[in-house]
C-alpha cells in the first residue's frame, strides 16, 4: 500500500558495483529556475525533443517550449482539468496523459482529446518517431498506439502469471515508466520492482526484472544506447544501473530512504535523480554522487527530469510549477 500511495502523490566499470562514492553535497550555483508558478500549479510531466518540448501538470496545465527549454509558454485553452501526470514529444506531435484515463495528443493544430478506452489513471507514456506509443497506469494497465496516440488498445501481458501466490495484489502493478526506442524495442517499469521488455511492439513480453514484494518500487526509467550507462530509480532511494541496455541491473547504493521519482543522463556523463525532498548529480556516469542541498531540493520535490539533446542541458519540473535546469 505504502508503493502506491508514494507513486499517487504524485566509468561504467561501477555500474554493477553494490555501493557508489559521494562527493559533498553541493549547496550553491547548480540550479536555474526558469519558470515558477503558485503553490498548487504543480507540473508532473516533460518532455523534449530537440528544440520541442512539453510540461504537463496540474488541471490540464500544459507549457511548451520551442527554443529547447530556454523559454516556456503556457498552452492557452486546456483540453481538460484534469491532471496530466506525463507526456511525451516527437517533433510537433506530442501525446499527454494522467487521471481517469485521459489522454490528449498534439498535431500542428494544437491539442486535443483522444479516447484512451480505460479509466485508471495513467502514469507514464513515451513513444518513438514513428508514432508507436506506450502508457502505463493503475492497476497493470499498459496501452498501445500506432498512430501517435489517436487510437488505443491493450498490450498487457498476462499480469496474473507473474504475480506472487502468497501476496495478494501483485498480479496487477502500477507501471509508473514506459521507454519506447525507435529500434521498436519497450520497456516498463513500476510496483514491486518489475521490469519486462518487448521486442515485437508489445505482441510479447520476457521479464526482467520479476515481481518482488519485498522490492522498492521504481518509478523512473533512462535507457542510453550501447556502452552508455542505463538509470531505473524509485521508492526508498533504490538505483539501478544497467550497462547492457537495460538486459541487467546492479544496484548502487546512495545514502539515503527518500523516494527518487525521476532520472536523466547526457552524452557528456551527467547524470540527474529528482525526488521527494531529494536531488543527487553526477558528473562522470554514476561513478561518483554529489547530492544538491540547493534552494529547495530538501524541503519540495521534482519529479520528471530530461535531457535537451542539443545542448545536454537537463531540466525537470516539480512543485509550484517550476521547470529548472541543473548544471550548465
Amino acid at each position: 500500500m505504502m508503493r502506491r500511495l508514494m507513486g499517487a502523490m504524485l566509468g561504467l566499470a561501477m555500474a554493477t558495483a553494490s555501493s557508489a562514492a559521494e562527493a559533498p553535497a553541493k549547496s550553491g550555483g547548480v540550479l536555474k529556475t526558469i519558470i515558477e508558478g503558485i503553490p498548487h500549479s504543480a507540473l508532473f510531466g516533460l518532455s523534449l525533443d530537440s528544440n520541442s518540448g512539453s510540461a504537463v501538470g496540474a488541471g490540464g496545465s500544459i507549457y511548451e517550449t520551442t527554443d529547447g527549454g530556454v523559454t516556456w509558454k503556457a498552452v492557452d485553452k486546456a483540453p481538460t482539468t484534469l491532471a496530466f501526470l506525463s507526456v511525451s514529444r516527437r517533433g510537433d506531435k506530442g501525446i499527454a496523459v494522467g487521471q481517469a484515463g485521459v489522454v490528449a495528443v498534439r498535431d500542428g493544430s494544437g491539442w486535443k482529446i483522444s479516447d484512451s478506452g480505460v479509466p485508471a489513471r495513467l502514469l507514464s507514456v513515451e513513444m518513438n518517431s514513428s508514432g508507436l506509443a506506450f502508457a502505463g497506469g493503475e492497476f497493470g494497465t499498459l496501452l498501445k498506439s500506432s498512430d501517435f496516440g489517436a487510437s488505443w488498445s491493450s498490450a498487457a501481458p498476462d499480469w496474473a502469471s507473474m504475480a506472487s501466490a502468497e501476496h495478494f495484489g501483485t498480479g496487477e502493478p502500477m507501471i509508473y515508466a514506459v521507454s519506447v526506442l525507435d529500434s521498436g524495442q519497450i520497456t516498463v517499469a513500476g510496483e514491486f520492482g518489475v521490469m519486462l521488455r518487448s521486442n515485437d511492439a508489445g505482441a510479447t513480453w520476457r521479464v526482467l526484472r520479476p515481481i518482488n514484494p519485498e522490492a522498492a518500487t521504481l518509478h523512473a526509467l533512462h535507457l542510453s544506447p550501447s556502452g552508455q550507462n542505463s538509470y531505473a530509480v524509485g521508492q526508498t532511494g533504490e538505483m539501478l544501473i544497467s550497462t547492457d541496455g537495460g538486459e541487467t541491473w546492479g544496484k548502487c547504493d546512495i545514502a539515503t530512504e527518500l523516494n527518487f521519482l525521476g532520472v536523466a543522463a547526457s552524452a557528456s556523463g551527467q547524470v540527474v535523480v529528482t525526488g521527494m525532498r531529494v536531488m543527487y548529480r553526477s558528473e562522470n556516469n554514476g561513478m561518483t554522487w554529489t547530492q544538491i542541498e540547493e534552494g529547495d531540493t530538501k524541503t519540495d520535490w521534482y519529479q520528471a527530469v530530461r535531457t535537451e539533446t542539443g545542448s545536454g542541458r537537463i531540466l525537470a519540473v516539480g512543485h509550484a510549477g517550476k521547470i529548472i535546469q541543473i548544471g550548465g
